[in-house]
């Protein structure tokens, strides 16, 4: 007896236990009030009703696929024969995946995941899984395609669709600007990157023979998956033939409409933002911390969207950068200026009231949570009167109330004015280290490690 079969058994006795208690209770309230509740059993006898029909159209499906194998005997002979097909196969694969595990199979003999005609298995060493990057290349230079590409750097296409051409990326990476934001405590400011062309990407497929395949054309990656235990992500490749600009720019339409339609299944999910109609409680700031920062620091990223490339960008930075990228020491000096001094002695500039909160919620490696920042109060007008020994105006002493109120928005435009200080510096991988971060209603908190952290007023 199957599982379904079992589960509408059960719910066959408890329907029927159901209406016989139903109907035993309606009758009983007939004799004592006189009045008959008709619905009621008619509900119930529907109910009852209802399994035998479950059971009608499993006997139904059971039919046609007895028929469609070719009588009942026959049927029952497939069925046992698929059973045993399916063992064999996950015993087969379980064998495989061992096998790889343990080193007797190389990536590239493992049995396809992908068709390797439009569907490709790649490393996802330089590439990510970002859909609407569409990435030119080719296992052989072709003339025309490159200078169209060349002579057309940005090519409007709607849904956020963007091409992704290596070489011109690449030619817009070497710079020093660029290099300081990605890696702010290299030395060498010769440093430059490899250069870089639309065959690079060659390396990245898992089976060499598809390489002949990926004439020229654009990729589009949209998914990891596993393939016997080799993790890799999935790309489709849309070729591109040789043509005139407008050709090749319909083709690029055609492909790009294609890859939206193909993934556009999540695009319009959205989540809403926490509502700032209700009445403000103690955790209405946690609440509004994830939206607050993303609203606000998005203007401080759009300052710097021509240093933090997107997508595959940031995976061929993180691959290229020859020096090993490492936190640099916090040293909080005597006039309270905030120095990295391994970031070629950068100073982070903040307003007096960011920076008052910065130094706080520095000096409590454990955090502190938003509900409890009024206790918090005293400590950080210290803190500010040392920032500004001028004293506390009127003006200064409304932002420390606003800034540990709790039920104000104040404390997430402050943290998201702190991580926007060090993001234009540097890149978010290793500012997020340095600015204020934290799930809702845990401890709000500073992850640099401490020995890293130097306090020259103490």
């Amino acid at each position: 007896m199957s599982n379904l079969e079992i589960f509408l058994c059960v719910l066959a006795g408890i329907s029927v236990i159901g209406f016989i208690a139903g109907l035993i209770a309606v009758i009983l309230k007939w004799r004592e009030d006189g009045v008959f509740i008709w619905p009621a059993p008619i509900i119930g006898l529907f109910i009852v009703l209802m399994i035998p029909l479950f059971y009608l159209l499993e006997m139904i499906d059971f039919y046609k696929e007895s028929k469609k194998d070719g009588g009942l005997k026959e049927h029952y002979r497939k069925e046992k024969q698929r059973k045993q097909e399916d063992k064999r196969w996950e015993e087969e694969y379980e064998k495989i995946c061992k096998a790889y595990k343990k080193g007797e199979l190389r990536r590239e003999e493992l049995p396809r995941k992908c068709d390797g005609i439009r569907g490709f298995e790649f490393y996802g060493n330089l590439l990510c899984s970002d859909w609407q990057d569409l990435i030119y290349i080719e296992n052989e230079h072709n003339d025309v395609l490159n200078d169209f590409f060349e002579r057309h750097p940005e090519i409007p296409l709607k849904h956020n669709l963007r091409i992704i051409y290596l070489p011109k990326m690449a030619k817009d990476l070497n710079s020093e600007e660029v290099l300081r934001y990605w890696n702010p405590g290299s030395t060498d400011k010769t440093a430059m990157f490899p250069s870089i062309d639309s065959s690079s990407l060659l390396n990245e497929v898992c089976y060499p023979e598809d390489r002949a395949k990926l004439a020229h054309g654009l990729i589009s990656c949209f998914g990891w998956s596993n393939n016997h235990g080799a993790r890799y992500l999935h790309a489709k490749y849309y070729p591109i033939e040789e043509a005139d600009d407008d050709s090749i720019l319909h083709q690029i339409e055609a492909i790009a409409k294609e890859v939206f339609e193909y993934n556009s299944g999540g695009v319009f999910c959205k989540t809403d933002r926490p509502s700032k109609e209700k009445e403000p409680t103690t955790s209405f700031a946690d609440e509004q911390f994830d939206w607050e920062i993303k609203t606000l620091v998005d203007e401080i990223r759009n300052r710097v969207v021509k240093l933090e490339q997107r997508g595959i960008s940031r995976k061929i930075l993180m691959k290229l950068l020859s020096d090993e990228r490492k936190l640099s020491r916090i040293i909080i000096t005597k006039e309270m200026r905030i120095m990295l001094p391994d970031y070629n002695h950068m100073e982070i500039k903040m307003e007096p009231i960011n920076k008052a909160v910065f130094l706080l919620f520095l000096r409590h490696p454990n955090g502190i949570k938003f509900k409890n920042l009024p206790d918090y109060r005293k400590e950080l007008a210290e803190i500010y009167e040392k920032i500004k020994p001028s004293g506390l105006s009127a003006r200064a002493i409304q932002s420390i109330e606003d800034v540990t109120n709790p039920c104000l928005n104040s404390i997430n435009e402050k943290c998201a004015r702190i991580r926007g200080s060090f993001i234009s510096q540097f890149d978010e991988e290793l500012a997020k280290h340095y600015y204020i971060t934290g799930w809702r209603g845990e401890p709000k908190k500073i992850d640099i490690p401490r020995d890293l952290v130097i306090w020259e007023t103490e």
